[in-house]
């Protein structure tokens, strides 16, 4: 619910409902009565966007909500927002949620109450379990979500495609003459699924079957990868690792490194997300450019298209490119 659905109901101007609300201007005794009854039934609380519309400020502050803020794909994007958003005169307030269900509602009230003007949420870690937190938020005000899609009113989506993404590694690899190709994934989100997906999808327009031998699922972190790796090359035949992200990528690259199995001859490695980790490594690391800092870019366009009373865009998706370095030749 925002102001603008106020003004609707209460069949009165936005100007009138920031009067009401700030109790500033003249309004006759009836319309008046008749808007804070709207507001009433409809259990608004103004936003600072409600507020300020009287005095015509612009506005400033927006909420970001992340997974993790240690995790180099969530840091990229919010350094890539602070800097775009300040651009257009907009500052920030962050919040870190982990994997807490309550955390993450919290997090939403909390910037709520801080009178944000619009909240965007990074990764496809909010779409599914805590769905319901970001269709929630958008009852109050616009939400804008990069890497994901929520279909709702006041809700606006950039992402990329990571099924289609994941699928074209997967006939990369084979049309490269590379038959058993394992997925390896650390998280159960969205996106996640969203590539297992692609991954199955790749598989079967390969002429294969879907074996799931290879498709594993472990722990986050280079240990954790290079162990379920490690385990899954001595029982079953690999030529080919596509992983969810880098950090799982690198933990396979260094589990081939410490037991000599060459790469990319033996086992090519794929990752995900193209971040500083792939050119890091040895050897350079092939990885998927989902182009986060363009998303990044674009969602600060498009809250400031919003704001600036144009029409934003709802739904958005940016191409990926699969970046060729030495794991994969």
């Amino acid at each position: 619910m925002t102001i603008y659905d106020i003004a609707k109901m209460a069949g009165v101007s936005i100007t009138t409902v920031s009067r009401v609300i700030n109790n500033s201007g003249y309004v006759n005794k009836d319309t008046k009565n008749r808007v804070l009854e709207v507001i009433k039934k409809s259990n608004y609380t103004p936003s600072k966007t409600a507020q300020v519309l009287s005095a015509g400020s612009t506005f400033r502050l927006i909420g970001i909500v992340c997974y993790n803020i240690e995790d180099l794909y969530y840091a990229k994007a919010v350094a890539v927002l602070e800097r775009e958003l300040r651009k257009y005169g907009y500052d920030i307030i962050l919040s870190c949620t982990g994997e807490s269900l309550k955390v993450r509602q919290n997090s939403v009230n909390m910037l709520i109450s801080k009178n944000v003007d619009a909240i965007i949420f990074i990764g496809s870690v909010f779409v599914g379990a805590t769905e319901d937190a970001i269709l929630n938020a958008a009852k109050r005000l616009p939400v804008f979500i990069i890497n994901a899609v929520v279909e709702g009113k006041n809700i606006f989506c950039a992402f990329c495609d990571e099924q289609e993404a994941l699928k074209h590694c997967v006939i990369k690899a084979y049309n490269k003459g590379r038959k058993d190709i394992l997925f390896m994934y650390d998280l159960d989100t969205y996106g996640s699924q969203k590539k297992l997906e692609g991954y199955k999808t790749g598989i079967l327009q390969c002429g294969k079957k879907i074996n799931e031998e290879y498709i594993i699922k472990c722990s986050p972190g280079v240990e954790a990868a290079s162990n379920a790796f490690l385990n899954a090359y001595k029982n079953t035949p690999i030529d080919t690792v596509i992983c969810s992200n880098d950090v799982t990528a690198a933990g396979v690259i260094n589990a081939a490194n410490k037991n000599k199995i060459p790469i990319p001859q033996k086992v090519a490695v794929i990752g995900y997300n193209n971040s500083m980790i792939a050119t890091s490594i040895y050897p350079a690391m092939t990885s998927l450019e989902n182009n986060v800092e363009k998303l990044s870019v674009f969602t600060a366009e498009n809250i400031n298209r919003y704001f600036n009373g144009e029409k934003a865009i709802k739904k958005y998706c940016i191409d990926f490119e699969l970046i060729i370095r030495e794991t994969f030749l």
